[in-house]
């Protein structure tokens, strides 16, 4: 199940946001982090489907609703962002985009040791590389 999540995130983050429905792969667990991560960030549903859409309000809520997505995944941490977890866990056929996604969003930061920010950051770079895969859950 663990294994599921991980590759779930990892598709997640190809494709974090878009006006779409979730892929079907992501279907049994979108509904559950989405409410985990809603309660804890306490994020507004609109400031979620804004997101979707590339609209990313520079708000706490919404960087800390990013961050605890990548939290259920185990892909942040105090040292940074797992690009080398994301790219393990690609399934196959995303494979090529999550390499060019570390390529393109390597380099990102946030503000010093704040995760929230960097994850914000992290997912605007994916949504700019990649708007037509891009989902939130």
């Amino acid at each position: 199940m663990t294994k599921i999540l991980i590759v779930i995130s990892a598709l997640s983050l190809l494709a974090l946001v878009h006006a779409g429905p979730i892929p079907k792969e992501f279907q049994d667990v979108a509904a559950g982090i989405r409410e985990t991560c809603m309660k804890e960030s306490s994020v507004s549903l609109e400031l979620l489907e804004r997101a979707g859409k590339g609209d990313f309000a520079d708000d706490e809520t919404l960087k800390c609703y990013l961050k605890c997505v990548f939290d259920q995944f185990r892909l942040i941490s105090t040292k940074g962002f797992n690009y080398k977890a994301f790219l393990t866990l690609a399934p196959p056929d995303l494979k090529d985009k999550a390499a060019k996604l570390i390529e393109l969003c390597g380099e990102t930061t946030g503000k010093p040791g704040d995760m929230c920010d960097l994850s914000w950051n992290i997912n605007k770079c994916m949504y700019n590389a990649y708007p037509d895969v891009y989902f939130i859950f």
